[in-house]
């Protein structure tokens, strides 16, 4: 193994030539992109091409087979996947990482810590339902709960793991217009994102993870209809929507 972490900075979080390996099985290598400040990466690919994988990597929870990570300060790692505790309230969910901060006599949020959960549910739109259970939330208030309790540790990259999954379309987009404005507000967001066209209209950059390799650019660049038949074996149409000029993306 010829894996090393280098030291944080404030600026961007990267990654330079970095494989992963599961035993002799190769999910991708020599992987170089970085998420600067301000901007918004949508990570595409196939099942099992190591989208997952590398947002572990970039949030140094898997350390790689190979390669170079050099993790942003305050960097937050949502796995959507993961259901809070049905009488979880988003105030208490936002509440959560800034208590694993806290002294352990220390049971309650301090005035500080109080005015950064305030601001995590203002910027997802959650104040109105702050004390409510998860379990009376919709799916898309849920993901946004988890996002606000990333906002609350002063999270400046964010990545998150298929946020739209088991969404609708109206909640799927209220999620990522969410992840949009958090990227405007100067935070480095990426996330895995199986909808190509959703990925085209609200990131800046595409990364492409197919046949263990990574490809990253602006959509145009990546989104082409060639390079999605070789990644996904599939055609793929590309075609430019008539009025606000993002991509949109149709199999054949």
């Amino acid at each position: 193994m010829n894996a090393s972490l280098k030291a944080a900075n404030d600026d961007a979080a990267r990654v330079e030539r970095v494989g992963v390996r599961y035993g002799r099985r190769s999910i991708f290598a020599e992987a170089t992109m970085s998420l600067p400040p301000g901007t918004f990466t949508a990570i595409v690919g196939p099942n099992g091409s190591g989208k997952s994988s590398l947002l572990r990597v970039f949030a140094g929870l898997q350390r790689p087979s190979s390669g170079e990570v050099t993790p942003a300060r305050g960097t937050a790692l949502i796995i959507s996947s993961v259901n809070p505790p049905s009488d979880v309230t988003p105030r208490a969910l936002a509440d959560y990482g800034l208590a694993l901060r806290r002294p352990w006599w220390r049971f309650a949020p301090t005035p500080s810590d109080a005015a950064s959960i305030e601001t995590g549910l203002r910027r997802t739109g959650l104040l109105d339902r702050a004390d409510d259970p998860v379990v009376d939330l919709s799916a898309g208030e849920v993901q946004r709960a988890w996002i606000a309790a990333a906002i609350a540790t002063s999270a400046r990259t964010l990545l998150i793991d298929e946020p739209t999954s088991h969404l609708d379309l109206r909640y799927q987009l209220e999620v990522l217009r969410t992840l949009r404005e958090l990227s405007a507000s100067g935070v480095a967001v990426a996330a895995a994102i199986h909808d190509l066209t959703l990925a085209a209209r609200f990131a800046d950059t595409i990364a492409l993870l197919a046949d263990g390799r990574l490809t990253s650019g602006p959509p145009e660049a990546i989104l082409d209809s060639q390079a999605l038949r070789a990644a996904f074996g599939i055609d793929v149409s590309v075609h430019r929507h008539p009025s606000e000029g993002y991509l949109i993306c149709l199999p054949r």
